[in-house]
């Protein structure tokens, strides 16, 4: 306020101040822009203006999307310029074809985009359909999604395209069984065993599973068929296997020591029958297993000073012994695993050198491994181009030679573990 005196007649007047223009204390508001020319409801009728500017916004909505599909291109290029035979052929795929699909699936499950790796499994399967690896490796990605689609996945694999493929069908079996579906795991397992009769693995699963649902008989019989079905040293293993389960599971050592005895007097040449035999004579009913107990001493040993190859053994023995009188199928697998993981490397190396000194002797005894099964080996004579996360591989194919598994000749045989 500005006061202005003016003297008149000695006296002081004061004057109003002049009136102070009001400060703009708030913010101009923006001025609104005309409203948009509403669109009409036909492409046609779009002036030319209307259609340009729709055309620059779509551009810009776009932009970054076109920029991030740019980028995955690139990431997959080197896959995809990899793949030379995206259709279904017999002629088995070159280990390099099979290296790639592997390494490009690996970097789709990296990402984390479930629909994006699902796609591309489809894809890899048409080429590879006859690759249980890859079904495998399917199965084992679908299960922490859908436990209803990996059952669907592991039936098209052993129903359609592996029929006579043993470690995806034992693979099969395993999962159902974890989930309670012990019907389709009998499925899964009399499936393999018509296409592939006489395959130890698969004979010990199935008389396992009926062990563990507690059908201790019908496991009981399934050993004697096999007995029965076999000749020769797989004969013996076979008998020595029934004996096992008579004494620890049935708890009825005569059973097993009538079948023992008539195939001595049959083959009168067979030493590990005699040995079992005396050793029955030892044999008291109290004896029972204590699963506890023996894997404790299982896992003292594998912790010991001894050798890796003398490990190997024991881990081997182990998966023997979880086999045939582990209740838990989770026992079983963790075992497996394990074996795979720190052991298979060092039974190979103690296998070896049996078989160049059985090639030198002009024999036919061949002992190996297979793939990643739940079930320890198996006896056949294809290559399954197993899929092993220790050791195993997807290379390899189908239609070639692959080891056999006969019962091992050790130098206790009398038991299993």
């Amino acid at each position: 306020a500005v006061v202005s005196t003016q003297s008149t007649g000695g006296e002081e007047d004061v004057v109003p101040p002049p009136v102070a223009e009001k400060e703009q204390e708030e913010e101009e508001e923006p001025t609104p822009k005309p409203p948009t020319e509403p669109l009409p409801e036909s492409y046609e009728d779009l002036t030319t203006k209307q259609e340009a500017a729709v055309r620059e916004q779509m551009l810009l909505d776009m932009a970054p999307i076109h920029e991030r599909v740019l980028g995955e291109i690139e990431e997959v290029q080197s896959f995809e310029d990899g793949i030379k035979r995206p259709y279904f052929h017999v002629k088995e795929l070159e280990r390099v074809q099979l290296k790639n699909w592997k390494n490009y699936l690996d970097h789709v499950m990296a990402k984390k985009n479930n629909a994006k790796t699902v796609t591309l499994f489809e894809r890899c399967l048409i080429a590879c359909a006859l690759y249980e690896s890859f079904w495998i490796k399917y199965a084992e990605f679908m299960r922490e999604i859908d436990v209803e689609e990996t059952s669907k996945i592991y039936r098209r694999a052993c129903m359609t395209h592996l029929p006579k493929k043993p470690q995806v069908h034992l693979n099969w079996a395993a999962f159902e069984e974890q989930r309670g579906q012990v019907a389709v795991a009998r499925e899964a397992l009399a499936h393999i065993d018509t296409n592939m009769p006489g395959l130890i693995a698969v004979i010990l699963r199935r008389a396992g599973l009926e062990r563990r649902c507690g059908n201790k008989q019908q496991g009981a019989d399934i050993l004697k068929a096999a007995v029965e079905a076999s000749r020769g040293s797989t004969r013996d293993f076979w008998t020595l296997k029934y004996l096992n389960y008579t004494q620890f599971v049935l708890d009825q050592p005569h059973l097993g020591q009538e079948l023992l005895e008539a195939e001595v007097e049959a083959s009168q040449n067979s030493m590990r029958l005699y040995a079992k035999l005396l050793d029955m004579q030892n044999y008291k009913a109290q004896n029972n297993v204590d699963v506890t107990t023996a894997v404790t001493i299982f896992q003292k040993a594998l912790e010991s000073k001894l050798s890796a190859e003398e490990k190997a053994v024991f881990s081997h023995r182990r998966l023997t012994f979880l086999e045939e009188h582990s209740d838990s199928i989770e026992a079983i697998i963790i075992a497996y695993e394990d074996h795979v993981k720190n052991w298979k490397p060092a039974e190979k190396k103690r296998i070896e050198p049996m078989k160049d000194n059985n090639k030198k002797m002009g024999g036919n005894n061949k002992m190996g491994g297979g793939g990643r099964n739940y079930g320890g080996n198996y006896n056949n004579k294809q290559h399954y181009g197993g899929h092993s996360q220790g050791g195993g591989g997807y290379h390899g194919g189908y239609n070639q030679h692959q080891q056999q598994w006969y019962p091992q000749q050790q130098q206790n045989y009398n038991r299993s573990y």
